[in-house]
């Protein structure tokens, strides 16, 4: 089964559970009711950015749509937790402007959210609108350039072993400065559910 396959899966096993309509969870999340149906039936592969969205109108995290457990995983107490990323292995979204590898995808409840990411855009032109999320990330480039964009600094041009440290609720957006795709690792945190002095994603 495709990335996409599993995700469209878990996105109508979560709204189900939850007896949400198509209608109540795109109100909720913001993703229209087209676009979460071409999801759930293997149609569309989402972006990260509509992949958020859902983890808010869903009220899980990240973590619950990429688990490869059918969801009755138990919770452990966070000081118990090992998880061992081998090279190619976590779950792997491939999107216009990135493809995410998802590492470590068995611990839920994460603080933070390791991604191996290849970055293909090549000019804002290319990756359209500035994106943003809760939390906050570090992103260290590993191979090639990338230049970051974002909504209240001038774009900086990062190299290998280069990193910038953002608030992710910043419009920002990460494009190859070289004409080749650039491999990063991007370690973001979890936001913090509402409730807890923060609004959701």
């Amino acid at each position: 089964m495709s990335t996409r396959q599993q995700i469209g899966k878990r996105v109508r096993r979560l709204r189900k559970g939850r007896d949400q309509t198509l209608a109540e969870l795109a109100r909720l999340s913001g993703v229209s009711v087209s676009t979460i149906s071409k999801i759930e039936n293997d149609a569309l592969s989402p972006t990260l950015d509509v992949i958020l969205k859902l983890c808010d109108g869903l009220n899980v995290e990240i973590g619950d749509l990429v688990s490869e457990d059918d969801g009755t995983q138990t919770d452990t107490a966070p000081n118990s937790r090992f998880s061992v990323a081998r090279k190619d292995s976590g779950v792997l979204f491939d999107t216009p402007n990135y493809d995410y590898l998802y590492l470590c995808p068995d611990v839920k409840r994460k603080q933070m959210v390791p991604i191996l990411a290849r970055v293909k855009a090549r000019s804002m032109t290319e990756f359209g609108t500035l994106f943003s999320h809760g939390g906050e990330e570090f992103l260290f480039v590993l191979k090639g350039e990338i230049e970051v964009h974002s909504a209240f600094y001038e774009t900086v041009r990062l190299a290998q072993g280069d990193g910038v440290y953002l608030d992710s609720s910043m419009g920002h957006a990460y494009v190859s400065a070289n004409g080749q795709d650039a491999e990063v690792l991007c370690i973001c945190t979890e936001p913090k559910a509402q409730g807890e002095g923060e609004s959701a994603i």
